[in-house]
């Protein structure tokens, strides 16, 4: 079993912003958000059918973990992985203004990279080899070079570089390098990573 994790990150140091923006998320996909889907329901489904019906809820909270940075805050939750903080990440950018970013890295063959605004996909990037793209399927990649120059304030020549990368670890390291965010990090680790639990704090947000 190779590594896996998964976060996401929105554009903002507000910290209004950002809670309010977990809050709606928490209020709409709670249940998401506190167990493993195990009903093979799509998510955006769930969310929908959740959006339009009345849902007896289990548990009451949702447990986030914050780590708010010059430019962006980082957000861990325990059911975030691969292929479902994407669909969370586009939830959530219904609820707040600044981009949202998700990252998904699986087993060392895929790193996925994504950036909403507003409900829409503004970039989605995998970072890996031909075979795994075929392998796993993966949908065609979109890339707006304008947007993510000025999202992630980059110089287009470094931009370009970044682009050019397929192996998943130098592409997760790069971009983190360039962005100064630490995305090689998922809430599991928590309890078992002295420096990354100094650096996030617990945030439970009861579901309305």
């Amino acid at each position: 079993m190779g590594t896996k994790f998964a976060n996401l990150h929105i554009k903002t140091n507000n910290q209004e912003v950002l809670v309010d923006a977990l809050q709606r998320l928490s209020n709409k996909a709670g249940s998401i958000l506190t167990t493993a889907n195990n009903t093979g329901v799509d998510i955006i489904d769930q969310y929908v059918y959740r959006s339009n019906k009345q849902i007896r809820r289990t548990t009451s909270s949702v447990s986030f973990y914050i780590n708010q940075g010059m430019n962006w805050s980082s957000v861990l939750n325990d059911q975030f992985s691969w292929g479902k903080v994407e669909k969370i990440g586009e939830i959530l950018s219904n609820f707040v203004s600044e981009p949202v970013m998700t990252i998904g890295f699986f087993d060392e063959d895929i790193f996925e990279f994504t950036l909403f605004q507003e409900g829409d996909i503004r970039t989605k990037k995998y970072f890996c080899e031909e075979w795994a793209k075929e392998e796993y399927g993966l949908e065609s990649e979109v890339i707006d070079h304008e947007y993510l120059e000025k999202v992630l304030e980059l110089a287009h020549e470094d931009l370009i570089k970044l682009l050019e990368i397929s192996n998943p670890e130098q592409a997760i390291d790069e971009l983190s390098r360039m962005i100064q965010i630490h995305l090689w990090v998922d809430s599991e680790w928590i309890s078992e990573d002295k420096e990354i639990e100094e650096r996030y704090t617990r945030l439970d947000i009861e579901i309305m």
